[in-house]
């Protein structure tokens, strides 16, 4: 085998330092590039609104909807909605594909007292959860990305979060009346 010269050796290691290095950017960037989108405009690029998973819940699980959210799955898109139903004093959370509309876990857990307390003030409410959802929607005219029955000061709600181009609306439906009592505009990109 041959000598290399130590100016020859220089250069085969000057080179390889190089390929690694232009390699490594490489990698770099593609990791980079790869294309973050907000929670909002994940959810309009899902296959399957927020109702319709409730649907597929319902027929998984026959309760009452308490609260159903779109999950973004890290900053890309796609995602998946959760929705948790109450039946027989029991709390079930069903996952659901935002994409395919497959049931891809659900899991139980008996109702707390404050729990149980807030159930029984949502069954009171003169307004359904869809009542309310088409309420909050035809405001803002978007994807309903979050929806949920809460006591707010004392009073019974329904609140919801609606993805309209790059901004989230937060709208909130008081359950006895079926009337809007607040309704406000926030950037999509915060992080929860």
């Amino acid at each position: 085998m041959k000598k290399l010269s130590t100016l020859s050796k220089s250069i085969i290691m000057v080179l390889s330092i190089a390929g690694v290095s232009t390699a490594a950017i490489a990698v770099g960037q593609s990791a980079t590039t790869k294309t973050e989108v907000s929670e909002a405009i994940a959810a309009a690029q899902s296959k399957i609104s927020l109702e319709q998973a409730i649907t597929i819940a319902q027929k998984s699980i026959k309760g009452d909807v308490i609260s159903a959210d779109f999950d973004q799955n890290g900053r890309s898109a796609g995602g998946n909605y959760d929705v948790k139903l109450v039946a027989n004093n029991t709390e079930y959370e069903v996952e659901v594909d935002a994409n395919s509309g497959k049931i891809l876990s659900s899991k139980q857990e008996k109702l707390d007292k404050e729990d149980m307390a807030e159930y029984k003030a949502m069954k009171k409410s003169k307004t359904s959860m869809n009542q309310a959802i088409n309420r909050a929607n035809q405001s803002v005219n978007g994807k309903v990305i979050e929806a949920g029955f809460d006591i707010d000061f004392g009073k019974p709600v329904y609140k919801f979060e609606i993805a309209k181009g790059t901004q989230v609306h937060k709208v909130v439906v008081d359950s006895r009346t079926g009337k809007i009592i607040r309704s406000q505009v926030e950037a999509a990109d915060n992080d929860d």
